[in-house]
């Protein structure tokens, strides 16, 4: 018994050849341009994240800096996206946002640098 294909896009029966994916190039250039769209936003989204967390970084530092942990809480950083790790010869561990850096000293005090080594 012949096994029957739909449509990626508008889930239609598809007719014709078996290895027919879309019914037309309509449902195509759809599929295509709604799996891109997504995408993109996706990156609009992480990048605008991390353009927020690199201004914290910038407003709160002066080369090097400490500051207290719950000062990027009050300021809505987000921990989990950062653009690089940079580990030093004494296994410090920095999180990187484009050109600005952080590691934990301790669980209430972070210290921020200026991260020129791009």
């Amino acid at each position: 018994m012949e096994e029957r294909k739909n449509c990626l896009f508008c889930g239609e029966v598809l007719q014709g050849r078996s290895d027919k994916r879309f019914c037309d190039d309509i449902c195509r250039n759809n599929h295509h341009y709604k799996n891109r769209k997504d995408a993109e936003m996706l990156i609009k989204d992480v990048n605008a994240i991390l353009l927020r967390n690199r201004e914290i970084l910038r407003s709160l530092s002066n080369n090097r800096s400490i500051v207290a942990k719950q000062i990027l809480i009050d300021e809505a950083f987000n921990f989990d996206l950062i653009t690089a790790i940079y580990k030093t010869k004494r296994s410090e561990e920095y999180r990187v946002v484009y050109d600005y850096a952080y590691r934990f000293i301790n669980d209430d005090e972070i210290l921020l640098i200026k991260y020129l080594s791009l």
